[in-house]
């Protein structure tokens, strides 16, 4: 299953990021028992400074 939540805040503009979550769930358990984070957005610098956004995100977690 895949959720959204608010993270960090941006490294550009300081809004929270939002995250895309996968939760992993088992047929035994009602919680979750593993999550990944597949996504990290921040719609306003996404979109309007697209090359400082992905530099930012490589710098700071390694991805885009």
């Amino acid at each position: 299953m895949t959720i959204t939540r608010y993270g960090q805040p941006c490294p550009l503009c300081d809004e929270l990021l939002l995250l895309d979550v996968l939760q992993v769930r088992s047929a035994q358990s009602d919680f979750p028992t593993a999550e990944r984070i597949t996504r990290r957005r921040c719609p306003d610098c996404q979109t309007a400074r697209p090359e400082p956004w992905a530099k930012a995100m490589r710098d700071r977690y390694g991805d885009a």
